[in-house]
């Protein structure tokens, strides 16, 4: 694996997307093609994928389409699972003495119950909010922007502008269409799927990954050899 120009550690803060990027399946993805009353989603999706809508109008409509009781909610998200790199990565950040958050486009309590499970539900969660009114899931979203570029559900770029310390560079890593807009804004990207397809397309530079356990020990070899060019 060769070297990578990553910023020292002192200098540099982290952004994760979650689904797809920590959690191995994208979990609202899954959740709609579960507990939908119809195959109807299908037709937003398409609708979002080709630019029509933005995420915020996609996930409003599929929601409006979920018919599923707390119990099978909370037993279908018990059941998601994480990159088995993430702990390790996050536990070197923090080594490291690295800032981090997570910036989703999903819900943050199914987040932060995935995570409690591996003992990492205190990080940092900038995400979406669900709301239960007459048996109906409603979509919320505390962190929309009316200025947003991507008329995205959650405003990635806005959030990561809000957490960033000082003069620190940042890295992004994920995976999805929703990380386009701020992987572009990033000093360092760390880029799989779609979101790889979309930044070669664009030309904008990218470290691929496939596994975070591929990060880990990038960063792990960087600061190595920033250590010892001292």
């Amino acid at each position: 694996m060769k070297n990578v120009n990553l910023p020292e550690s002192q200098a540099m803060q982290v952004w994760f997307d979650f689904d797809g990027t920590i959690s191995r399946q994208d979990v609202l993805d899954e959740l709609v093609n579960r507990f939908s009353r119809n195959e109807s989603w299908k037709l937003v999706e398409e609708r979002w994928k080709a630019g029509l809508i933005g995420s915020e109008a996609c996930l409003r409509e599929e929601f409006s389409l979920l018919d599923v009781s707390d119990d099978d909610l909370y037993a279908f998200v018990d059941q998601v699972e994480i990159d088995g790199g993430f702990i390790p990565l996050i536990e070197l950040l923090r080594q490291n003495h690295v800032p981090f958050a997570i910036l989703s486009d999903g819900i943050e309590k199914f987040i932060r119950r995935i995570l409690s499970r591996f003992n990492a539900g205190d990080i940092e969660i900038r995400a979406n909010r669900i709301a239960r009114r007459n048996q109906q899931l409603h979509l919320v979203c505390p962190h929309r922007q009316e200025f947003c570029l991507s008329a995205a559900a959650h405003c990635k770029c806005s959030s990561a502008k809000n957490l960033r310390i000082g003069q620190r560079k940042t890295v992004y890593i994920g995976d999805g269409r929703s990380d386009v807009c701020p992987a572009r804004q990033a000093d360092v990207v760390f880029a799989k799927g779609v979101l790889a397809n979309e930044l070669a397309t664009q030309q904008h530079a990218y470290i691929p990954y496939a596994s975070l356990h591929e990060i880990v020990a990038i960063m792990n070899r960087a600061w190595t050899s920033q250590v010892a060019a001292v």
